[in-house]
Formats: structure tokens, C-alpha cells, sequence
């Protein structure tokens, strides 16, 4: 009988890379904010700086909460398989290496591309963690961050457009 020796990522550690992922949100909208020179962009960013709090809160409370408890991530192949893929560096990369080249329309218009990418992903794997999730409160918690990082996409494709108009 052949043995798999590949490691799989335990739930705690989701939970783990899902408040990782919900930090580098944070300091990439707050990063952002202080490039943003019209009010109303700048304080579209900030909200959504404060949302990606309030996830991080939310995933530290189902962390908290889980205990030894198995949410049904632990064996899934799709999912190891998406994070490996998809989580070998930060969902949002550090803002000044967005932001160090070219004009400054040129870099806002790149960061707010990454955000767009990173949002797109953070509703792809809440989703794929809802789809396995067998904990009938973290299953709801999920689609509720689900919607919000779709939420999210629809916002900062509304930042883009408005950057395009002021170009």
C-alpha cells in the first residue's frame, strides 16, 4: 500500500492563513489611502481598510471558538491543491513594491489592479472553504465574507473606473 506523504494543511492553519490574508488587506488599503489624493477615494479606501478589521475579528473569533472541533477542510485535495497555487507569496503584495516605479497614475492604477486580483481570490477560497466547511456557523460566516469580498471586487472596480475618468 503506498503511502501519501504529502502534508496536509490542518483547519487551524486555514484559519491561520485566512487572518494572514485579511493583515496584508489591511496594510495594502491603508498603504493605498495615503496615495489617494481625492477625499472621496481616499475615504472609500480607508472603509474598506476597516472592513478587512472586522474579518480578521471574524476569523479570530472562529479560530477561538473552533477548539478540536474538525471543520471538514483537513482532507480536501481541491483545497490544498488551490492554496499551494494561490498562497506561496502574499495575496496583496507589500504596497511599495506596487507603488515605487513610473507616474503616479501609472501606480494607483496598479495597485488598485492587485487589489481587484486579491479580492478575486479571497472570494474564491472563502468559497471553497464555505463548500467544505462542515461547521454549520463557520459555513454561515463564510458566505457572509464571501459576499463581502464580492462586495469588495464591485467597490474597487468602481475606484478604477473613477481613476480613469480623473486620468
Amino acid at each position: 500500500m503506498e503511502e501519501n506523504h504529502e502534508k496536509l494543511i490542518t483547519d487551524n492553519e486555514i484559519l491561520e492563513l485566512s487572518l494572514r490574508m485579511e493583515r496584508e488587506g489591511q496594510a495594502f488599503y491603508e498603504g493605498l489611502s495615503q496615495h489617494l489624493q481625492d477625499p472621496a477615494l481616499k475615504a472609500f479606501v480607508k472603509q474598506m481598510h476597516k472592513e478587512e478589521v472586522q474579518h480578521e475579528k471574524l476569523f479570530k473569533v472562529m479560530l477561538a471558538k473552533k477548539g478540536d472541533q474538525l471543520y471538514g477542510w483537513e482532507d480536501k485535495k481541491e483545497l490544498q491543491d488551490f492554496i499551494s497555487e494561490n498562497f506561496k507569496t502574499d495575496i496583496f503584495p507589500p504596497l511599495e513594491d506596487v507603488v515605487q516605479d513610473g507616474s503616479k497614475f501609472e501606480n494607483l492604477q496598479k495597485a488598485v489592479d492587485f487589489a481587484i486580483e486579491a479580492e478575486m481570490v479571497s472570494v474564491e477560497f472563502y468559497s471553497l472553504l464555505g463548500d467544505f466547511c462542515e461547521n454549520l456557523e463557520a459555513k454561515t460566516a463564510l458566505l457572509l465574507l464571501e459576499k463581502a469580498e464580492r462586495d469588495h471586487i464591485k467597490e474597487v472596480l468602481a475606484i478604477k473606473d473613477k481613476l480613469l475618468r480623473q486620468k
